[in-house]
């Protein structure tokens, strides 16, 4: 199977990212994001990439009963979500946003099967999280609806 130059480098960067989120490097990873990616569409859609691996390395958090780093996985993902709509803002232009509504729809239904899975002494955090998510994705709602 051969891949495209830009398919390769979307993989490359995708792994980039997972290696960065689950090191805890999201933080150092997301202003270098900022510094370097001046095109704010792909910033967005790298954001967004970095939001769903730390979903995911929260969900694996929660299931191994480490609920601190659960947490701080789902503060990364919103603080990459944040810079996402912080990029799009910049863009301004109302396709862009569509993308990133859809995939914080997603990760607002797959956060609504997490709070299930997660003890109710320990969902604090995660509820605070999907909170989080209805404003972002309310925010992208309002950017898909501008013309």
């Amino acid at each position: 199977m051969k891949l495209s130059k830009h398919r390769a480098r979307r993989i490359a960067v995708g792994l980039a990212i997972v290696t960065f989120v689950s090191s805890g490097y999201a933080q150092s990873f997301i202003a270098e994001l900022k510094a370097t990616e001046h095109n704010p569409a792909r910033r967005s859609e790298k954001a967004l990439v970095l939001a769903d691996s730390a979903f995911d390395n929260a969900r694996d958090f929660y299931n191994r009963g480490l609920v601190n780093k659960g947490d701080a996985q789902l503060d990364n993902m919103t603080k990459a979500l944040d810079v996402c709509v912080e990029s799009l803002q910049e863009a301004r232009k109302a396709k862009y946003y569509k993308k990133a509504e859809l995939n914080v729809a997603l990760l607002q239904r797959r956060m609504a099967s997490l709070l299930e899975d997660i003890d109710i002494q320990e969902r604090g955090w995660a509820e605070q999280t999907n909170r989080m998510l209805d404003q972002i994705h309310d925010k992208l709602l309002a950017g898909v609806m501008k013309k």
